[in-house]
């Protein structure tokens, strides 16, 4: 939150945010309290969603067992999901928001196949109020305090340009990591990493814990899941694939991101993995036992044995609690952890709020 002592004479300032996703709602939000308007800038459209819906935490909506029918349908059939996944989003856009002034250029959104969403409560009523005013993306500055926009659009008297436009896997850090560039592609040159971790000449001793857009689960938690990925294999729990077999993988896998390149160019990441392939090799390597939970074999003689955990961890609050349960022989389980599901799913009982009741 912005201090109003510090912020006096913003009043008649303009002041620029680029992006439209979480982190510049939050921003924005923070502006609001100490200027009357601030100016949003972006380049493409995009899917906004609130963080609550009918008084329940859009979180709760993802679960394990939904996340496994998504990554069954991106796997078999990625074409039909992505736009089966388009077309929902977008009526849950309007379904909740109503309907959206052109003017705003929320739409159309990229695929949310090739970019990630964003959550707010507040970016799509504050444009409505003219609290936030959409604008193209900047073009360039013109002296010290005048932003020209894409439009051509000239804003004067600008205070500041705060961006808030994510972050991407820089390996610049690492020039010793092998390159290259596949076929009919254009974008810049990728790194050589085996499941986006490993590069094969030093695999048995360097793991990259990259961003890996698209390979997360239940948020950044998910890096526990890759540490104990990576301690198995280096302490040789987990063998590793011979380099002919990793190189082989990253050509094949260097196709895939040139056809994200060709189709997105302006939202590439270069760290995006396959979701279902990255996630599932994760918890083989890490041990984590979670193909317990599911519709197979192993799935079916958990939920006979014991049905309240296996209704809780498929159906339940996503919590990394459960990467510690199952006993496997490949790490350390937590016997603290059952409890800690059951609390978890207990502590978020929550009730639809009632009409009219704000949220605190």
């Amino acid at each position: 939150m912005i201090d109003p002592g510090s912020a006096k004479g913003l009043e008649d300032k303009n002041i620029v945010v680029v992006g439209m996703s979480s982190t510049a709602s939050d921003i924005i939000n923070s502006l609001l309290t100490v200027t009357p308007k601030v100016y949003m800038s972006h380049r493409r459209g995009g899917y906004v969603f609130p963080t609550w819906r009918k008084g329940v935490p859009s979180d709760l909506n993802v679960t394990w067992r939904r996340r496994q029918i998504v990554a069954f349908f991106q796997r078999h059939v990625p074409g039909l999901y992505q736009w089966f996944a388009d077309k929902g989003l977008a009526w849950f856009m309007s379904s909740h928001w109503g309907k959206l002034d052109p003017a705003w250029r929320m739409t159309p959104a990229p695929p949310v196949a090739l970019s990630l969403p964003g959550a707010s409560n507040s970016i799509v009523p504050l444009l409505r109020e003219g609290k936030i005013v959409s604008m193209h993306g900047i073009r360039r500055f013109i002296g010290p305090r005048s932003v020209e926009f894409d439009d051509g659009t000239v804003l004067d008297d600008v205070e500041a340009v705060i961006c808030a436009t994510g972050y991407t896997a820089d390996l610049d850090v690492a020039p010793f990591l092998e390159q290259s560039r596949p076929p009919s592609y254009a974008g810049p040159k990728l790194v050589r990493l085996w499941m986006n971790i490993f590069p094969p000449k030093y695999a048995d001793s360097i793991a990259l814990l990259c961003h890996s857009a698209y390979g997360k689960n239940n948020g950044f938690s998910f890096n526990d899941v890759q540490s104990m990925a990576i301690s198995n294999i280096f302490r040789g729990v987990h063998p590793l694939p011979s380099p002919e077999s990793m190189n082989a993988w990253i050509d094949v896998h260097h196709l895939w991101l040139a056809s994200r390149f060709r189709a997105e160019p302006l939202g590439f990441n270069a760290s995006a993995v396959k979701t279902w392939e990255f996630q599932q090799f994760l918890h083989d390597a890490a041990g984590t036992g979670m193909e317990k939970l599911g519709y197979g074999w192993k799935g079916w003689k958990f939920f006979i044995q014991d049905p309240k955990m296996s209704r809780l961890m498929n159906n339940g609050v996503e919590t990394a609690h459960a990467f510690r349960y199952f006993e496997t022989g490949k790490r350390r389980t937590w016997e603290g952890a059952r409890d800690a599901i059951i609390k978890a799913n207990e502590a978020v009982k929550v009730y639809p709020l009632k009409e009219g009741e704000k949220l605190l």
